[in-house]
Order: structure tokens, then C-alpha cells, then sequence
């Protein structure tokens, strides 16, 4: 298992009951938003691919309209989501 980083956006139309699942899930911080939660922590997951399902159907199991928009980092490499569909990667800009 390795520890991923994420940064993701989530709309759904159970917030209460979305906040509670992300905050089980995710560690790290979930900030409301006008239109769902920010997220930002890390996940222990084989890969970026399947933290993001593992994440994504979580979720669609409280609410089927949920959406996520999501950044998964492992080891340099930035890993895009949304919902359950793979957009492509990029290396990782350094920390300063």
C-alpha cells in the first residue's frame, strides 16, 4: 500500500451524509463549498486508479448523482480524474 495525496472537488446532493463518508475516507481536510466540498489529504491505496474508485463508488453508493473531480499524486506523478474516468497524467511541479 502506498500513501496517495489528493486534492478533489465533490458535488452531491447529500451533503451531510457526503461530509461524513469523505471525512471516513480521506485523511486530511474537507472544506464546504458553494457547490459540494473541496478535499484535500491523503489515501493508503495499491494505486491512484483505485483510491479514485474506491472513492468514486463510495460515494455514488450515498448519492448517484455525486460527481468528482480529482488530483491523485504517487511518487511525482499527478494523476487526473473525473468521476470514474482516467484524464491523464503529468510529473509533479517540485516543492519549493
Amino acid at each position: 500500500m502506498a500513501t496517495i495525496e489528493i486534492s478533489a472537488d465533490v458535488n452531491s446532493a447529500q451533503p451531510g451524509a457526503t461530509r461524513a463518508a469523505l471525512s471516513n475516507l480521506v485523511s486530511g481536510t474537507v472544506s464546504a463549498t458553494s457547490n459540494g466540498f473541496h478535499v484535500e489529504g491523503t489515501v493508503e491505496a495499491e494505486d491512484a486508479e483505485t483510491a479514485n474508485r474506491d472513492l468514486f463508488y463510495s460515494l455514488r453508493r450515498i448519492e448517484q448523482r455525486t460527481t468528482l473531480r480529482a488530483q491523485w499524486t504517487l511518487e511525482g506523478v499527478v494523476y487526473r480524474f473525473v468521476d470514474a474516468t482516467a484524464q491523464g497524467t503529468f510529473v509533479a511541479a517540485p516543492s519549493a
